[in-house]
């Protein structure tokens, strides 16, 4: 009885959050290769981590098999955060880093010395063996404690440190963790982890693993008695993972069969390093071929930007689009110094400036007709009624929820700035921004219907007489319902505004170059494509064919007759002189508003010698970077 009500728990808050609080927030969610999971075996799904606590409901609410989420035990004693958890069945891990804290007086430390002096000190209070001590990024790890001011280190200091304040990270020991994990994979039941160890905002790129994951798949076969496990990679991608009704692909890929013989070398003393080194670098492969790897933030920008194009250019399913940009990825990494492929991220780069120039973005190029003739007009004057129509069920619910939306939006703010002052890997810490959006709203949306409600009541409902507080329960029930209708048809309105603003800005004499010039850079994308296909190994010789053969991968549905450079031109000579003030005013102003960010942000970003950020304009005569 116990465990139908525990499993009944379970599927109703995975419902909860996939039907409502998913649907509600993204706009889609694709899953791809779900028929990939194995259907027997313990299995430990591992993915990477670009967004805090949404990351680990997707996961866990689209999963074929339902797993138990490693989840910090600093976020299971939050209010909220922990009853989720705990409902979800999740395995808290303590870090040391999240109990770490500053210690009373100062160390000394000389260089090749083993010996550690306190002044001030209560060593024998605060430290422990085993415990960490970092200081002026020196970091060392204590062997015995002696007295309050004396220990003694496990190995003999690199580089000496004089009187330094020092923060203490205590040992801590996962004996409970490691026994929840083996009870739950020798049940051939399943766990989930983020080996990365913590969420980030670099997107395309994987933070160093964590060894956690290769010990527990070994530790696991060789105490646990385990026979059949396997590694599940799942790949995230988000596209804009902080913006409300965006969206996200995850992918399962190929699962990774735990080999036996890496569980006898664990159990050797002599070999078991490199029994986890060997699993954690087979690990890091299987995750990064699920997802769309990138070296830097610029040249994630570009695959995206291909992905637009070539999802408008052809006709081709969410999972060969996947991997047709996976390949694009892998084409831009192994041969971004070629002149052809350097050319592409440069035109990718200098068209991406020129849309943020214009304050328009891709779709509108693409949404702008090509003539101007009955037939658009016709379309013009559907889509202007659709909007008129549209128009007057969003504006009553957007300015409804605009208390909602504003609160939300700056209590997030303020999160992201905690994380970011308090990270180091983080670029603009957007990794926070919708976990806080969607924690906030969960809160939020009932009290404020309730208010709502109450609002309602005190208005018409005691013209009913005595019965009137019956409406403050039943409009409670309906407002949900009412708000989704609206959201839908907020989606509509959205995107036939948009469409109408396409149509108006191909008016004017830069949209015709833009389109002319994007149509270039599809046909020059799919020229890359087609040149490297096989020169990059993201697909097996029989998925390649099958692809092939399945879709026209490589066949634009428009085609251009001009060059790139007659293009840019063009574009630079037959704009007119006020809208190249206009562009140079607004680039001019977006530099000086991003030039601080990128300046503080460029330590911490990493990046490949051939994916730094491309500054080339390709149209000098209009934008300059």
């Amino acid at each position: 009885l116990i465990i139908f009500e525990v499993m009944l728990a379970y599927n109703c808050l995975c419902w909860f959050l996939k039907d409502v609080v998913l649907r509600l927030f993204f706009r889609q969610v694709w899953v791809l290769g779900k028929q990939r999971v194995p259907k027997s075996g313990g299995i430990i799904f591992v993915a990477n981590h670009h967004n805090q606590f949404v990351d680990p409901v997707i996961l866990t609410t689209h999963s074929p098999r339902p797993f138990r989420v490693l989840c910090a035990a600093k976020s299971m004693r939050r209010a909220i955060i922990g009853h989720f958890a705990a409902a979800m069945r999740a395995i808290p891990v303590e870090r040391p880093q999240d109990l770490a804290f500053t210690g009373k007086g100062s160390v000394t430390v000389e260089r090749d010395s083993a010996a550690l002096v306190g002044v001030g000190t209560q060593f024998k209070e605060q430290l422990a063996a085993g415990a960490k001590i970092v200081m002026d990024d020196a970091a060392f790890v204590v062997e015995s404690v002696i007295g309050d001011c004396e220990a003694v280190l496990a190995a003999p200091a690199q580089t000496g440190v004089v009187r330094s304040e020092f923060k203490i990270f205590p040992k801590v020991s996962q004996a409970d963790l490691y026994k929840s994990v083996y009870e739950s994979l020798s049940t051939e039941q399943s766990i989930g982890i983020f080996p990365e160890g913590g969420s980030h905002d670099r997107m395309g790129q994987l933070l160093p693993l964590k060894p956690g994951v290769a010990i527990m798949a070994l530790g696991a076969m060789k105490d646990a008695g385990v026979q059949e496990l396997w590694i599940q990679p799942c790949g995230l991608t988000y596209f804009h993972p902080h913006k409300f009704r965006s969206e996200v692909i995850l992918e399962y890929g190929e699962p990774l069969k735990v080999d036996p013989s890496l569980a006898v070398m664990y159990a050797n003393p002599a070999t078991k390093r490199d029994a986890v080194e060997k699993l954690l670098g087979d690990v890091e492969s299987a995750m990064l071929a699920t997802m769309i790897p990138a070296g830097s933030l610029e040249e994630f920008q570009a695959i995206l930007i291909a992905r637009a194009m070539i999802k408008s250019s052809q006709d081709i399913s969410q999972e060969d689009l996947t991997q047709t940009m996976r390949q694009f990825s892998r084409i831009l990494s192994e041969h971004g110094k070629e002149a052809d492929v350097h050319k592409l991220l440069s035109q990718l780069d200098a068209y991406n400036r020129a849309l943020k120039a214009s304050g328009q973005r891709d779709a509108d190029v693409r949404l702008a007709p090509k003539k101007h003739d009955m037939l658009s007009a016709t379309l013009l004057l559907r889509t202007v009624s659709v909007c008129l129509v549209l128009f007057w069920i969003w504006l009553p619910a957007a300015v409804l929820f605009l208390p909602v939306s504003v609160i939300c939006r700056g209590l997030a703010k303020r999160e992201q700035k905690k994380a970011l002052a308090s990270s180091t890997v983080k670029v603009k810490a957007k990794d926070v921004v919708a976990s806080y959006k969607i924690l906030v709203a969960l809160v939020l949306v009932p009290v404020y219907n309730v208010i709502l409600s109450i609002a309602v009541w005190f208005a018409w409902g005691r013209l009913v007489g005595g019965l009137g507080w019956i409406f403050i329960p039943v409009l409670w029930i309906l407002l949900p319902s009412v708000e989704y209708a609206c959201l839908l048809a907020g989606d509509r309105y959205v995107a036939a505004v948009r469409a109408v603003s396409a149509y108006l800005w191909s008016f004017k004499s830069g949209c015709r170059y833009l389109v002319q010039w994007r149509s270039e850079i599809v046909v020059m994308v799919q020229q890359v494509l087609r040149d490297y296909s096989d020169a990059v190994d993201s697909f097996d010789q029989d998925d390649r064919a099958e692809a092939t053969k399945s879709t026209p991968l490589l066949e634009p549905r428009e085609h251009a007759s001009n060059t790139v450079t007659n293009v840019e031109e063009a574009f630079a000579s037959q704009v007119s002189q006020k809208e190249v003030q206009q562009i140079m005013a607004s680039v001019a102003k977006r530099t000086s508003k991003m030039r601080g960010r990128r300046s503080r942000s460029a330590e911490g970003r990493c990046s490949t010698p051939h994916a730094q950020p491309v500054r080339r304009m390709a149209t000098e005569g209009v934008i300059r970077s």
